[in-house]
């Protein structure tokens, strides 16, 4: 009985010595009972598998770690990136959209804008999806037609026109400065790519200064006329007056 306790603290003993060592020489390395430890081979004399394992999948992070709020923080700050570039993604579409709609529906031809010109394509755009809204409650209105079919476009063209016309008539329409000659020739020359948007100047037209400002030209046009008119009727009048003096 006691030959076999001897026996089994031996065996125990055995098992432990090679960490007894390692704490008397930290700096000697420990060597293994298993040559095929590292290459994740399985230990046949212990009968225990003895599996390679990633260092990063060793421990759970904790919910509550600093790990844990670190990556959390790392997640939210990618899902906001995101988020801004989608946005801004979208922004810059639906300015090319607006852009394309005035390079399409300029006249090409002047070398110079007016405000009246200005004017007219900006109110022009506004009023751009009245034809479609006239012909959905056309549709609406024949009898036997289901009434809610393209209401929810018709919702869209409505809330887009009274945004457009609030933004014209209040703080500013924002579109290309096409009153700018340099701006002009550079918009003429766009081949409707959005990565050339940066290159355009913008400016917010309202509709009571572009109106103020045709009819200043109006008023300076006519005035010019006038006085044309009045140095042709005093030249006229000079030269009866020599005709009259050369008879007489």
């Amino acid at each position: 009985m006691k030959l076999e306790w001897c026996l089994r603290w031996v065996d125990s003993l055995a098992r432990y010595l090679p960490c007894l060592e390692f704490c008397r020489n930290p700096t000697k390395k420990r060597r293994c009972r298993n040559s095929s430890r590292g290459s994740g081979a399985t230990n046949t004399s212990q009968g225990k598998p003895n599996v390679n394992v990633l260092k990063d999948n060793k421990k759970v992070v904790h919910p509550k770690s600093r790990k844990a709020k670190k990556l959390n923080k790392q997640f939210c700050r990618s899902l906001k990136m995101q988020k801004r570039r989608s946005e801004s993604n979208m922004k810059l579409q639906v300015l090319g959209d607006k852009l394309l709609w005035f390079k399409e529906n300029m006249d090409s031809s002047l070398e110079k804008y007016t405000s009246m010109d200005m004017l007219n394509l900006i109110e022009r755009y506004i009023d751009r999806n009245l034809g479609e809204l006239e012909q959905i409650s056309l549709k609406q209105s024949i009898a036997g037609r289901n009434f809610n079919q393209h209401a929810s476009r018709k919702d869209r063209i409505n809330i887009t026109y009274e945004n457009e016309k609030d933004l014209f008539t209040g703080a500013g329409f924002e579109t290309i400065d096409l009153l700018n000659p340099e701006s002009l020739k550079i918009f003429k020359a766009w081949n409707g790519e959005l990565r050339y948007l940066t290159n355009f100047k913008l400016r917010r037209f309202k509709k009571q200064a572009l109106e103020g400002e045709s009819k200043e030209t109006e008023d300076a046009a006519v005035s010019a006329v006038d006085e044309m008119e009045a140095v042709e009727e005093m030249e006229d009048s000079d030269n009866e007056d020599d005709d009259d003096q050369e008879e007489s």
